[in-house]
């Protein structure tokens, strides 16, 4: 298991793709999450009737906030990127035909896949660190250019915003994990792990404000458990002005835990499928 994980983690940190997602995600996090609110703040500094707007926008680019900051942009754009980074990862073994070289050397079906699975654990984690880490440093250089001190926030609600991040990278990335699986195909996962997260799990929960069944389907779901989770650390609601995506919570625990069940269900499918068919 240990030489799978180190050659899916010796493949994986050498593709463009694994970077180029990263790298993507990061700059849209920057932009959508501090870049466009401190724009706009300094575009309705000066005018009276806007200064009330313009104190909240401020509000949300300083270190105080980058709890609720960070965490309110995963469950629905940095999600819908660590879609394709699952799918990347697995689906270019298809693409390459090198999953079927990688098991003529001996190694069985399941234990090259969970290795695959490990390393894309670990690659969501490194994403939720590095976005964490680029906000951080990017809310104080704001903060220092406003005049401001820079308040923070604790140390375990920082951790607890990146494990967060981290559980919701890898629950959708295992979606990509998946599909990439059952289609054989990175452009086919990517569309199909697209559609479903941004269009039909997102429809599901517009219609879970004015139908019941849906309601109960929505805490199931990959999104709105992401965003409830989201919700549950202080990021405002999409009905609220906040991010859209973020939903509404009482708590943490049913969200996390629909999480994991995804991830542990999303890889098992993979896993058994893989051992149920032909590779090529």
């Amino acid at each position: 298991m240990i030489a799978s994980i180190r050659a899916a983690w010796f493949a994986d940190r050498r593709r463009p793709a694994v970077w180029a997602v990263t790298v993507t995600w990061i700059l849209l996090a920057l932009v959508f999450g501090l870049g466009i609110p401190y724009v706009v703040h300094r575009t309705l500094v000066g005018r009276p009737e806007q200064a009330e707007s313009a104190e909240k926008l401020l509000a949300t680019v300083l270190p105080a906030q980058l709890v609720t900051t960070g965490i309110g942009l995963f469950p629905l754009f940095g999600g819908a990127i660590v879609v394709v980074l699952g799918a990347v990862v697995v689906g270019n073994e298809y693409r390459w035909g090198t999953l079927n070289l990688i098991l003529a050397q001996r190694p069985g079906r399941a234990q090259v896949l969970l290795g695959r699975a490990a390393v894309l654990c670990g690659l969501s984690l490194l994403i939720a660190v590095l976005t964490f880490a680029t906000l951080a440093v990017t809310t104080a250089v704001l903060a220092g250019l406003e005049g401001l001190a820079a308040a923070w926030p604790s140390a375990a609600e920082v951790l607890g915003a990146v494990a967060a991040a981290w559980l919701i990278c890898t629950a959708h990335a295992s979606l990509g994990y998946f599909l990439a699986i059952a289609f054989r195909s990175t452009a086919t996962a990517i569309a199909v792990g697209l559609v479903w997260t941004l269009i039909v799990e997102n429809a599901v929960s517009g219609l879970a404000t004015v139908v019941t069944v849906p309601g109960v389907l929505q805490k199931l779901l990959l999104s709105p458990s992401s965003g409830a989770l989201a919700g549950a650390l202080g990021a405002r609601s999409q009905f609220d002005g906040g991010t859209p995506g973020v939903i509404e919570s009482s708590g943490a625990l049913l969200p996390a835990a629909v999480l994991v069940a995804h991830v542990l269900v999303m890889v098992g499918l993979g896993v058994w499928l893989t051992g149920r068919r032909d590779v090529a």
